[in-house]
């Protein structure tokens, strides 16, 4: 908590204070839990081609928060307008915390089960460790692909490790037989013998992973910056599934791999890149999450969403 505070008080600072038909030229901040994931692609493409500057964003910022927990702080605590750790962000919506999700930015589950070589099937994993982390949607995900197999929760160990370079160092080392992780994470591990057991996309067809979170307090504040971001955002999601070579090379250059890891990558994900917002893929993705938990809370997806935003976005791009 200590460390948070400092980056609220860093960074309410330089909140964006603005009249409403100006340019926003100090930082806006758009967290994210880690560098490099493709579920973040929409937010670093609308940085790379200069979507947020043509909206009269001019100092939009990705910063990277490690761990979903602290993100969800961030935007609570009012340090940040904009994050997008949408998965552990429910468990705050769960219990009454005012975050607005305004943009679904990855419409499936990106994450593959890693496993050892000598695995050949999910049920192979019993008494097996399996490196998740606590808190995050790695862990909520596991639980409810288990769950889709019909397997107990109970059948295996699960290793807290956060960030995917402790997860890899964890398999490579034998301290772990599988573990849950976003490509192009694993490509370490593919190229060293590993393999993908299961992609999870596959599984969870169509349920939103990752989305544009801010508050009621910024929307009431500040709608038009909202109306911007959301713009930038949608407009990267349509370059991003209608232009493959564009798409290609924002990969490249976001997840740090080559021409052949990017082509396949995008082909495997094109189409979760979808500017969308429903109240049923919301609820698909809470219950993820209420998987994990001994108690059903009362959630209404709609108390939580608002689209008027992208609806205005689609709109002003002719869809």
């Amino acid at each position: 908590m200590r460390a948070l505070s400092v980056i609220v008080i860093t960074l309410m600072t330089l909140l964006p204070g603005i009249a409403a038909h100006g340019d926003y030229t100090k930082p806006v901040y758009i967290s994210v839990p880690s560098a490099g994931n493709l579920q973040h692609l929409a937010l670093a493409a609308a940085k790379f081609k200069n979507f947020y500057n043509e909206m009269g964003v001019t100092n939009a910022q990705l910063v990277f928060l490690r761990g979903n927990s602290v993100n969800v702080q961030a935007i609570v605590a009012g340090s940040v307008p904009f994050a997008s750790a949408f998965g552990p962000s429910m468990h705050a919506m769960f219990r009454g915390e005012q975050i607005r999700i305004i943009l679904q930015i990855f419409n499936q589950i990106p994450f593959s089960l890693v496993t050892r070589p000598e695995i050949k099937r999910l049920e192979d994993l019993k008494g097996s460790r399996i490196a998740v982390t606590f808190g995050g949607s790695t862990h909520s995900v596991l639980i409810a692909l288990l769950a889709k197999y019909g397997i107990s929760p109970n059948f295996a160990e699960y290793l807290n490790i956060p960030g995917d370079q402790a997860k890899t160092a964890a398999l490579m080392q034998g301290r772990a037989a599988a573990a849950l992780m976003a490509p192009p994470a694993d490509r370490n591990l593919l190229k060293e013998g590993f393999k993908r057991l299961i992609y999870v996309g596959d599984v969870f067809k169509g349920v939103p992973f990752s989305a544009l979170l801010t508050t009621a307090k910024v929307i009431q504040e500040e709608p038009d910056l909202v109306e911007r971001v959301v713009r930038a955002v949608t407009k990267a999601l349509l370059f991003i599934r209608e232009n493959r070579e564009g798409g290609i090379e924002v990969i490249m250059r976001h997840g740090q791999v080559d021409r052949e890891v990017a082509t396949s990558l995008y082909d495997l994900m094109r189409d979760a890149y979808a500017p969308e917002l429903s109240t049923e893929g919301v609820l698909q993705r809470a219950e993820l999450e209420i998987a994990t938990l001994k108690t059903r809370p009362n959630f209404d997806p709609k108390a939580f969403m608002d689209d008027r935003f992208l609806k205005r976005a689609l709109k002003s791009l002719g869809r």
